[in-house]
């Protein structure tokens, strides 16, 4: 059975996601925040996040960018959606809408004046609405059960919540308007899909 390490900062931020899988999978990891930027020569590329996997039979699988850790961890814990080719491309399209907006934030929480700051808040409502459209347009055809994919559980669904708590934690204070786009009176469905991995018992070390 493989143990793994994740590297990064201490932030709910771009490693969300893969906290999210590795919990509900129950895999055997820790977490560990590297001294910064002492330690960024000491990175793959000189960012995080890394993950280190380290196998049963001692050998280690080391992989950084968190889009490329987490589809690597969905496949092995069975997560990812990829019955066939277009199911596999609907993921990583809905994973990387979840991304651009999570990314706007960002740039909304660094950005070096208060007027640029505004245009990417604009920039970001605009995003927010038609990606919320066209999620919830998904998650009505997949039976509005809760789910992106079938009737259990994803990668992208795992990544829409995780996604959601990063944005509510980074944006609370100085962006409310960005909470208030994934209410659930503007994004029922997508909520639904909240409520439904809030209350698994596998989620109960990643919420708390």
């Amino acid at each position: 059975m493989s143990s793994f390490v994740l590297r990064y900062f201490p932030v709910r931020a771009r490693a969300e996601t893969t906290k999210a899988i590795l919990s509900y999978a129950n895999a055997d990891w820790t977490q560990e925040s590297p001294a910064w930027p002492l330690e960024k020569q000491n990175q793959p590329v000189g960012k995080l996040p890394v993950l280190t996997e380290t196998l049963s039979n001692g050998t280690q699988f080391t992989l950084c960018e968190s889009l490329a850790i987490e589809g690597y961890l969905a496949k092995k814990f069975g997560l990812s959606a990829n019955e066939n080719p277009q199911m596999e491309a609907r993921q990583m399209e809905l994973r990387s809408q979840i991304k651009d907006i999570y990314e706007l934030t960002v740039l909304i929480k660094f950005a070096p004046s208060d007027e640029v700051r505004q245009s990417i808040k604009e920039k970001f409502l605009v995003l927010a609405k038609a990606i919320i459209e066209y999620h919830e347009k998904v998650l009505e055809e997949n039976g509005s059960n809760g789910h992106y994919f079938g009737d259990k559980i994803t990668y992208v669904d795992l990544a829409a919540f995780a996604t959601n708590g990063a944005i509510k934690a980074s944006m609370t204070d100085i962006f409310p308007k960005a909470l208030e786009m994934f209410s659930e009176e503007n994004a029922p469905l997508m909520n639904k899909v909240f409520e439904k991995i809030k209350t698994d018992p596998k989620m109960t070390s990643f919420i708390n």
